[in-house]
């Protein structure tokens, strides 16, 4: 996340492997357990009572237990030797190290919220008023921000109906985790930054006669915090709200960050499966998507914001390295586009990663160049970044499943992610080389033609190729 909007670091601190707030000598740790992946859940090799009693003989405390879902645990341990126990059973696949707060932040200047023009190019860019009149979303439609939280008090979340932030149903996925001055307010409906009310104003803002207005208006947000006041994303925290996703049953999920792994602002943006520690990340966050899924969500993410060929990254990152969450399998990957459809130059893009195009803007503050939505306190700015692209496909994503999805006796509606994801990609507008193509995707999302589910042959001639088809 950090990434998606570079030269706005609003905090310095250091983070290190084994940290756990003051006790400093306790570790966390991801362990992920052998067993297959099903349907319903997880069947661990095991027994839970053995598992549980591996770790506590190994010195360890179990901290978040996900077995049951994806058959994933995270514990703390003051012993040196914890990973190596584990490691060495056969109920344990992978076992590696989260990293955690120590020491004091640097408070910096904070992003100023930059008057909203009334013009919101990335909703003309892809047809939300006209789609409007057709299908705005509806209040049983769920969608998670996964984020540093949401400002549920915002006043463009406010319509005749009432606020469409759910905060009773939000989540502090790093609520677990020591406590630190990163950790910020618990309260899910408290933004600890900005990132993730931005967000969220993009999927969902209310047309109320203020700010501006979302893709889809009419659903409901749900913020579950995986990201702490830094805009560092544990793990375990990302692995907790996705599978808290998958519990809540959320339709549509929003995630506009990558899973980090190292200490603050030198996290690698790869995740690679020849290092012991990424590979449990990987795997632990593949099983948080896969159950997710078989509960009904739909996951869309940023592909990130370092002009990589996410088919043919550079060295060191080779192709068994890969961008989590975001090149996961079953997650929407979604790239950025500047206001003339051309490729954002900050955007990664990549065959078989890049499965949807979607505005992520241009320039910080400039709201004629990056993309308008909610700050907290009332306010609005202007921003750019993979992060802004993935809420508008997201957002289409709720609108397809408000408009087409079946409503159960239990008031609820659902759609299978598998259908999400043939609407979204099929009704798309084709640009850049004709079909698929490694730069946009399946081409630029469309909600006019996506809440008609008009997959009829339609390109933009006047978009531009991506600057990368002449290398």
């Amino acid at each position: 996340m950090r990434r998606t909007i570079t030269a706005l670091a609003a905090f310095v601190a250091v983070l290190v492997p084994g940290a756990a707030g003051g006790a400093e000598s306790s570790t966390r740790y991801i362990v992920v357990l052998a067993g297959e992946q099903t349907a319903g859940g997880f069947d661990l090799a095991g027994t839970r009572a053995a598992v549980l009693a591996l770790v506590s003989t190994a010195g360890g405390t179990v901290t978040n237990d996900l077995t049951r879902q994806i058959g994933v645990l995270v514990a703390t341990s003051a012993s040196t030797s914890f990973d190596e126990t584990l490691a060495a059973s056969t109920l344990v696949s992978s076992v590696g190290a989260d990293f955690a707060w120590q020491g004091v932040p640097a408070v910096g200047p904070q992003p100023s919220a930059d008057p909203l023009e009334a013009i919101q190019w990335d909703m003309q860019q892809i047809r939300t008023e006209q789609a409007h009149a057709i299908e705005a979303g509806v209040r049983a439609v769920d969608v998670g921000v996964l984020d540093t939280g949401i400002d549920g008090r915002h006043p463009d979340f406010l319509g005749a109906d009432g606020i469409n932030v759910d905060c009773a149903r939000g989540r502090n996925s790093i609520a677990f985790l020591p406590t630190g001055p990163g950790a910020g307010n618990p309260d899910p409906c408290t933004d600890n930054q900005f990132h993730g009310t931005h967000v969220a104003g993009t999927i969902a803002a209310r047309a109320n006669g203020l700010g501006i207005v979302g893709v889809a208006p009419n659903v409901t947000l749900v913020p579950v915090k995986v990201c702490d006041s830094t805009g560092f994303c544990y793990a375990s925290a990302a692995v907790d709200g996705i599978t808290y996703a998958g519990d809540q049953r959320f339709d549509v999920i929003n995630m506009s960050f990558f899973v980090d792994d190292n200490e603050f602002q030198q996290s690698t943006e790869f995740k690679c499966m020849d290092d012991p520690v990424q590979r449990t990340f990987r795997q632990a966050v593949e099983r948080a998507i896969q159950y997710a899924r078989n509960q009904g969500v739909t996951p869309v993410a940023a592909l990130g914001n370092s002009d990589e060929d996410l088919a043919h990254p550079s060295e060191p990152n080779e192709n068994n390295c890969d961008v989590v969450p975001a090149e996961t399998q079953g997650v929407v990957g979604t790239m950025a586009l500047g206001r003339g459809s051309e490729k954002a130059g900050y955007s990664n893009y990549g065959t078989g990663a890049t499965d949807v195009a979607a505005p992520g803007g241009t320039a910080n503050g400039d709201c004629t160049r990056g993309v308008p939505s909610t700050t907290p306190g009332g306010t609005y700015g202007c921003f750019q970044g993979t992060s802004m692209a993935s809420p508008h496909a997201a957002g289409v994503a709720a609108l397809i499943v408000s408009r087409f999805g079946e409503l159960g006796a239990d008031g609820d509606v659902k759609m299978s992610p598998q259908k999400v994801e043939d609407y979204l990609q099929s009704t798309t507008v084709d640009i850049g080389l004709p079909g698929y193509d490694e730069c946009f995707g399946n081409g630029r999302i469309d909600a006019l033609r996506a809440v008609r589910h008009d997959t009829s042959a339609l390109s933009d001639p006047a978009a531009p190729h991506c600057p990368e088809y002449a290398e």
